[in-house]
């Protein structure tokens, strides 16, 4: 089949000859070990730049790409560490990082890819179905990370990055090569899963990690995702189209298009067998659902698939919303509204501590906490950030960041924001970003209270007081009065003391009502 796949133009007399002797390159590799990741990740790029530029026979050329690619792999993932805990939008050392990543997705896939195009134009075939089994399978796990990237970032991918995938995995099944076998590092690809993949399994994590819906996740659950879900895409299954009666659990692919799987149900015209397939995720559901319980009852799953030393509640929130994405159909409950307007925007727990107390300065110099997330003495004034308005609706909005704006976005964070003539400041929290060029970020925004009441707060034996806050009772929508703090504050039936306005009381915790990586909101009653 022909392939129309994003590569470099190729060099007819290139200047300088890429190196591609494997004995050579890993020796040249050795020696670049100790230095700076950014460093390593220029020196891969320049000789992967010089690689993909010129005619190399096929089998060279892969040859040449696996001797660097274990080292571009544990390079990228140390690159990864300065944007995949950052804050939005990204600041000048993650943005460096996140862009030699990149480079270096970018730049393998291309290797691998033309590799494909010249095993694919050879008059004789016979005897390359390994070497083009290899070759796809590991264009398609360079094209996906490259992805990956994007994910982590908040920057939706370039359309040629699901035409490559859906050209590479249309290519395998026309040569009957989808399922055979590959070799993968067990540290560098599958994260402590198999040994050993296939093309087919390569591109259902791609498509399955596209319908997690990675930007309503933090950055690091994007990686805990993909990780968790090198162990069980073997329960995903892809087959020929077909009339559903049910179509929950049902994905349609269109294998000619350059747009990411969508849900069989909000497919507009019936799908072509000839260029569409189904992705159905029902079994693999259930084993999520499986893992889920397991962890529920404060055990870990036998499988493997969740790190012996993992945080459970964390893996418990994260399934939970992978059953909610690969399991059903996602539905806008509200309409929303275009609308145009500005408003005051703070983010953080000790920002909107602040914002909201009346007595600032009488009580921050008291808040110590041996939590370093809410540390805050003497903290500095609070100069709330301008945002535009871009939709609304009666449970939340979009807003567009300001240029001027603070670059401290969080998915997950606690926000709180107000218009220039309003009293009150709203609580909201962050559930999906999307960013652009120029630092432009667009965040959308649940809203959880229109009034909000900072608090101190001693939790257990603690001898110090720590922010937390206080939201009403909403009688209309039967919300109860709740109160927000620090991850790890609930216990069932737990007591803590409360001061605000003057005032201590004594509190039991009742409910775990939401929790994120930043914060706890909890169902609370009054004993005194």
């Amino acid at each position: 089949m022909a392939l129309n796949l994003n590569i470099p133009a190729l060099k007819d007399d290139p200047i300088i000859i890429a190196e591609t002797r494997p004995q050579r390159i890993s020796q040249k590799l050795e020696i670049l070990h100790s230095r700076n990741p950014l460093d390593i990740a220029a020196h891969l790029h320049g000789e992967l730049e010089i690689l993909n530029r010129q005619r190399v026979s096929p089998s060279t050329r892969v040859q040449a790409l696996d001797a660097y690619r274990a080292v571009l792999i544990n390079t990228a993932h140390t690159l990864a560490e300065d944007y995949s805990n950052a804050a939005l939008p990204l600041h000048d050392k993650a943005k460096l990082a996140a862009s030699a990543t990149e480079s270096l997705w970018l730049e393998l896939g291309y290797g691998y890819k033309l590799a494909l195009v010249d095993l694919q134009n050879q008059l004789i075939k016979l005897g390359t179905d390994k070497t083009s089994a290899h070759a796809i399978q590991r264009a398609m796990h360079a094209v996906a990370e490259h992805a990956t990237v994007y994910y982590q970032t908040y920057f939706s991918p370039p359309e040629h990055i699901w035409g490559d995938l859906h050209q590479l995995y249309f290519c395998a099944v026309k040569l009957g090569i989808q399922n055979i076998k590959i070799a993968a590092e067990k540290s560098v690809e599958t994260s402590n899963a198999a040994f050993s993949t296939s093309i087919e399994s390569t591109y259902k994590h791609a498509l399955l990690m596209s319908l997690a819906d990675p930007q309503h996740l933090t950055q690091r659950n994007v990686r805990l995702a993909a990780e968790y879900l090198a162990f069980h895409v073997e329960d995903a299954r892809i087959s020929a189209v077909a009339p559903l009666e049910v179509t929950t659990s049902s994905f349609i692919v269109n294998l000619t298009s350059n747009k990411p799987p969508i849900p069989y149900s909000k497919q507009k015209d019936a799908p072509n067998p000839d260029v569409d397939i189904l992705l159905q995720t029902l079994d693999l559901v259930i084993g999520i659902h499986q893992d889920l319980n397991t962890l529920q009852s404060n055990q870990l799953p036998k499988n493997g698939g969740i790190p012996a030393n993992a945080n459970i509640d964390e893996y418990i929130d994260l399934l939970t919303y992978l059953i909610k994405h690969w399991g059903l159909t996602q539905k806008r409950i509200f309409n929303r509204t275009q609308t145009n307007g500005d408003i005051e925007l703070v983010s953080g727990l000790p920002a909107i501590y602040q914002v909201t107390n009346n007595n600032t300065s009488n009580n921050v110099e008291n808040l110590k906490s041996a939590n370093a997330t809410t540390q805050e003495n003497a903290q500095p004034a609070i100069h709330p950030s301008r945002w535009h308005i871009i939709n609304i609706s009666a449970v939340g909005m979009s807003v567009r960041r300001h240029p001027t704006a603070e670059k401290n976005i969080r998915i997950g964070g606690l926000i709180s924001f107000k218009a220039k003539d309003e009293k009150n400041w709203s609580l909201g929290l962050v559930r999906w970003a999307s960013c652009g060029s120029k630092d432009r970020l667009d965040i959308g925004v649940q809203i959880i209270a229109s009034r909000v009441q900072s608090a101190m707060v001693r939790i257990g034996n603690s001898q110090y007081d720590e922010m937390a806050l206080l939201l009403p009772e909403i009688v209309a929508v039967k919300q109860l009065a709740t109160i927000v703090a620090r991850v790890g504050t609930y216990e069932p039936a737990r007591q803590i003391s409360v001061t605000y306005n003057g005032n201590t009381h004594l509190i039991m915790l009742t409910k775990l009502v939401e929790r994120s990586h930043l914060f706890e909101r909890i169902q609370y009653s009054v004993i005194s």
